[in-house]
């Protein structure tokens, strides 16, 4: 497999380049690496959490584990569809037990307003005001997600 991500071919028996296998392993290859990325994003971004749970120092935007694929610079970064994006992609990766449901409650509850206003407490007053705008925009990226989740539901079961 190694070889074939080099970019080099597989051959048959003869010698020959098989086009098909080596396209086939190209495919397993790109998507267990898109699998590795997205396991790497979920696992940065709980780590982010703890160490900001856990630390009682000033917070600026950057130390924010904003849910999205990189960190972003300014709030137009965060944007509702890359949220629900980050959230959903997560559940992709071989060996995910939690629903969408499931994701989406637990990160409401984590992004709710009231609760990080213990976060908010400890934000540098330079970056208070951006970063209580993204923590909004999350959380309203993500009621909304629910909300369309809870409806589709009622109407799958009419």
């Amino acid at each position: 497999m190694e070889y074939v991500r080099m970019g080099f071919s597989i051959r048959d028996r003869f010698g020959r380049i098989d086009k098909a296998r080596t396209e086939h392993v190209r495919a397993e290859l790109n998507k267990r690496d898109a699998q590795a990325e997205l396991i790497k994003q979920w696992e940065t971004y709980e780590t982010r959490w703890r160490s900001l749970l856990t630390s009682d120092t000033p917070v600026t935007f950057a130390q924010i584990p904003w849910p999205l694929p990189n960190l972003p610079s300014s709030i137009d970064d965060i944007t509702p569809e890359a949220i629900i994006r980050f959230f959903l992609d997560s559940l992709k990766v071989p060996g995910n037990t939690a629903s969408e449901s499931d994701r989406l409650r637990s990160a409401l509850l984590r992004w709710h307003p009231d609760k990080m206003s213990a976060v908010l407490s400890r934000t540098m007053d330079t970056e208070l005001q951006p970063v209580r705008e993204g923590v909004n925009i999350v959380f309203r990226a993500l009621h909304a997600r629910v909300n369309l989740v809870k409806r589709t539901q009622r109407e799958d079961r009419a």
